[in-house]
């Protein structure tokens, strides 16, 4: 079945800059029956969306453009340092495999959580890994929740794209059981995003901003 598809719609067009503000999205429905999503915008996200149509960048694998470091400039991550020790770290990311029971039945889904450095407080699951980080996003601006103290876990390889959603979406720190690619890597150092991967078992790399992990 189809979930959190107001989350997806309204976070894929705020990862790529159409949407910037919840009031901007103004109404929205789902057609079930021909699986269209329509959603109706503000002046300013329309503007956008014509800038956003027109841009010759080169696309990603989610359909949008790809976030090259650019977007550190534009991210909501805030000088403001959540801490999290080594024990919260492996705690987040053992805690995000046991909310994953789709993937447990059938191995065939990514996931995204965001939460406090103690507790996952929503979940999103969906078959591509693009599409678990907008309903993340997407929950972050429907919901107005402020990002800058929490915490996001995720299923996947952090690409370019990964980190910079999570980058847009102004998130200072997340947590993967996979690797980041030397790109992404490069982003999140800019941006000011810890990144944290391969956390499994008893043991996970820091490969950015790791004056946010505290030895405490």
């Amino acid at each position: 079945s189809i979930t959190h598809v107001d989350e997806l719609a309204a976070g894929f067009l705020f990862t790529q800059s159409i949407v910037s503000k919840r009031r901007e999205i103004l109404g929205s429905a789902f057609d079930q029956d021909n699986l269209e999503y329509r959603i109706e915008l503000d002046r300013n996200a329309i503007k956008r969306l014509a800038d956003f149509k027109k841009n010759q960048q080169t696309k990603g694998s989610s359909g949008g453009l790809m976030l090259q470091a650019a977007a550190a400039g534009r991210t909501g991550i805030s000088a403001d340092m959540p801490m999290i020790t080594p024990e919260q770290v492996l705690k987040l990311i053992h805690s995000h495999f046991e909310h994953s029971r789709l993937f447990q039945r059938t191995g065939a889904v990514h996931s995204a959580g965001i939460g406090t450095v103690d507790d996952i407080l929503f979940y999103f699951e969906d078959i591509g890994r693009h599409n678990a980080l907008d309903k993340l996003a997407g929950k972050i601006l429907l919901d107005k929740i402020d990002p800058q103290q929490l915490v996001a876990t995720v299923s996947c390889r952090m690409s370019l794209e990964i980190a910079g959603k999570i980058i847009k979406a102004g998130i200072p720190i997340v947590i993967s059981n996979a690797a980041p690619t030397l790109s992404a890597v490069r982003l999140a150092r800019e941006a000011g995003l810890t990144m944290i991967g391969f956390a499994r078992d008893n043991r996970f790399n820091i490969y950015t901003h790791d004056q946010r992990i505290s030895a405490a």
